[in-house]
């Protein structure tokens, strides 16, 4: 029998409502729950990193200020500064970075006060924490090299100090020691005036909260400022420490660089810590619920080869007298078997292409749904969810269809022909 020939045969598998319903129905939900929930986690992820308060590049490792152990708390030691951050910065496999120091605090204008958390800051900021300016400028060269008093503010404080006014002239700064942005308005923060010369974009969470760590709070000011008013040690919070784009080492060589230079410059007390450990747990956690969305799909297409099999097992009761007619004709039992596993694949393909269909749809419009509950949630058709959704609904056709497929082909052809 021709290729053709038996995907018609199938059609008598899914004659009729019902039983198209109950052999399709655990395949479609199977298939679309792993293209919908591929869906849902890709674009999960884009909006976390989104919403995320912290340094958005992978090829960043994060080193703090951390206590010192009991053993080390009477050596001689230094702290966390900008000197440190130099130091890595010349190194060959290290292509620089950020230091950052910061305090909380409150902004005063116009009468009006509101908490902040008041960020030494540099231009390569704006790329490092994937920040957007809606109004105004970014802090740059001139402003640090001068130390100027100019400040770019989050959304919230500009919101809650001047009303959200979308007046802010998008000056270039002058090559003079103070501002040239002509009517800026000013915060007064610890009793220091800042000439306001750019806007955060709003920079929502994900979860609603108030605190000062959001960069819709914060305040930045140029890092040489800050030093000169705040820190006069140069002393910092953290560093931000790149890899190299030119010499692809590994993060782990890196961290040991990082960490032994670090070491030999504060006197061998280690009064700092690396990060690292978090992001491998954010990766071993979004690999856990990868495999719980798969083995939800899965399941969901065991019973759907459930389904499949007792279908086929009643096709066959049904056919019985057609196979004893085919095997009298000289159909081998291989040409039967065949039959009816080529059947029940392309009835389970069926299922897994309406599942897909489904799944992408559904995706579609949950992404529409998040967006206006959560903010941007991006659509993604996963191609791997797909060719695994098609691939898994094949397989479990094929096996749950070789069962019947061999017991029809063990028919005995005599017995068939009596057959009703």
């Amino acid at each position: 029998m021709r290729l053709g020939d038996l995907l018609r045969s199938a059609q008598f598998v899914v004659e009729g409502r019902v039983r198209a319903l109950l052999t399709l129905l655990g395949i479609v939900i199977g298939t679309g729950s792993i293209v919908l929930l591929a869906s849902l986690l890709r674009g999960g992820e884009d909006a976390l990193v989104r919403a995320s308060q912290a340094a958005v590049d992978a090829d960043l490792i994060e080193v703090r200020r951390a206590e010192v152990g009991v053993q080390d708390r009477k050596r001689t030691r230094r702290e966390l500064s900008r000197d440190d951050a130099r130091a890595l910065a010349a190194s060959s496999v290290l292509g620089g970075g950020l230091s950052e120091s910061a305090r909380r605090t409150e902004a005063h204008a116009s009468g009006k006060k509101t908490r902040i958390r008041l960020v030494s800051a540099a231009p390569a900021a704006l790329s490092l924490y994937g920040l957007e300016v809606s109004l105004g400028r970014f802090l740059g060269e001139a402003d640090l090299s001068d130390r100027r008093r100019v400040c770019v503010v989050g959304h919230d404080v500009w919101r809650e100090l001047f009303g959200g006014r979308a007046t802010l002239a998008p000056a270039a700064p002058s090559s003079g020691g103070i501002s040239a942005e002509a009517g800026a308005p000013h915060v007064i923060v610890d009793g220091h005036a800042w000439t306001v010369i750019g806007v955060l974009a709003d920079h929502p969470v994900l979860l609603s909260t108030d605190s000062t760590y959001v960069w819709n709070r914060k305040v930045l000011i140029p890092e040489t400022t800050y030093d000169a008013i705040f820190s006069p040690a140069h002393e910092v919070d953290r560093l931000y420490v790149r890899r190299s784009s030119a010499i692809r080492t590994p993060i782990e060589t890196l961290r040991a660089v990082i960490g032994r230079t670090l070491l030999r410059r504060h006197l061998g007390v280690k009064n700092f810590e690396l990060d690292g450990d978090e992001a491998t747990q954010e990766k071993l956690i979004m690999s856990v619920i990868k495999l719980l969305v798969l083995s939800t799909g899965l399941i969901a297409l065991v019973v759907g080869g459930i389904n499949i099999m007792n279908i086929m097992l009643v096709t066959v009761t049904e056919r019985t007298r057609e196979i004893g007619i085919r095997r009298a004709v000289g159909a081998s039992p291989r040409a039967i078997l065949a039959q009816f596993l080529v059947q029940a694949a392309a009835v389970s393909l069926l299922g897994g292409v309406l599942g897909v269909l489904a799944g992408l749809g559904l995706a579609w419009l949950l992404a529409k749904l998040l967006t206006q509950l959560v903010g941007r949630w991006a659509f993604h058709v996963e191609i791997w969810s797909i060719a695994l959704g098609l691939g898994l609904s094949v397989a479990i056709g094929v096996v749950f269809g070789f069962y019947p497929a061999w017991r029809a082909a063990r028919i005995n052809p005599i017995e068939a022909l009596r057959a009703e």
